[in-house]
């Protein structure tokens, strides 16, 4: 059976899974960027963060992680080190909210924790993870892309809630980290005329790559093409500032966002899959 080492902070637990993570750097985007983050934080916010590497014969072969009160995290992993991941889990938390991760080790990790803590496990949101080296523009969309301003933040942060709301994915944003992002340079819309009519958001960066998100145009401007000229442009944008490649998370219950994303060049990686964890009563 495969061994689960657990990291006490960011830092340790990069040392030992960095060269792994990094050989598959586009898929392990979200784990490398989260990590990144967390090691540069204070060591005080990391005491309920869990990171761990999962190992045979002395070799990182997948990685688990969380960071509360969020989802437990998986990389790809043997499905045979389910029951030895649930185990470190249960020594640090009483109670996960999800696994997200690829299907099989997923739904692995979920049941084996169920098995010891009761209640249940039903499937959430099916994601596909993109990547994109080429962008392929579409072509007659009325606007230009430009970086969000602070006169910007109460717009965005709206729009983010309602990003949130819409696809069930993560807390809505507040005002202040919005207004965070906004001076980092990593928030954008697309504007036309002087006014906003969609959003997005560049982040998890990595040493070649970085992930674009929280793209949402409100209902009133819709089927414009907007969005398709944000994300070619802010793709580019990102590419031509030094990235070797974007990525991108998609809700695979919309064939319309997924088409798009495909026309500007993004091609599709891998799947993952939310398995939400029921309490026992």
């Amino acid at each position: 059976m495969p061994d689960v080492v657990v990291f006490s902070d960011a830092g340790s637990f990069l040392e030992r899974a960095e060269r792994w993570l990094r050989e598959r750097e586009d898929a392990n985007n979200l784990f490398l960027s989260l990590a990144y983050a967390r090691a540069a934080a204070p060591l005080e916010e990391e005491r309920d963060v869990f990171y761990a590497t999962v190992e045979t014969d002395g070799e990182v072969v997948g990685c688990v992680m969380r960071t509360p009160p969020h989802k437990v995290l998986l990389t790809h992993l043997p499905a045979a080190a389910a029951q030895a991941i649930a185990q470190a889990l249960e020594q640090r938390f009483e109670t996960i909210p999800s696994v997200l991760g690829p299907r099989e080790e997923a739904v692995a990790v979920a049941e084996q924790w169920i098995r010891v803590k009761g209640g249940g496990w039903s499937e959430g949101m099916h994601q596909r993870l993109y990547r994109l080296d080429v962008v392929d523009p579409p072509g007659g969309v009325e606007g230009r892309l430009r970086l969000a301003g602070s006169d910007d933040v109460d717009l965005t942060t709206e729009w983010g809630g309602d990003f949130t709301r819409e696809t069930g994915v993560g807390p809505p944003p507040s005002r202040a980290g919005m207004a965070a992002r906004i001076l980092d340079g990593d928030v954008f819309v697309w504007d036309v005329g002087g006014e906003p009519r969609s959003m997005a958001v560049a982040s998890g960066r990595t040493p070649r790559g970085v992930r674009v998100g929280y793209v949402y145009t409100p209902p009133k401007h819709r089927r414009h093409g907007y969005a398709s000229g944000l994300v070619a442009s802010l793709s580019q944008r990102l590419l031509d500032d030094g990235s070797d490649f974007c990525m991108l998370y998609t809700d695979l219950s919309n064939p319309t966002s997924n088409a798009i994303y495909e026309r500007l060049g993004y091609r599709p990686l891998h799947d993952v899959v939310d398995i939400e964890v029921r309490p026992g009563g």
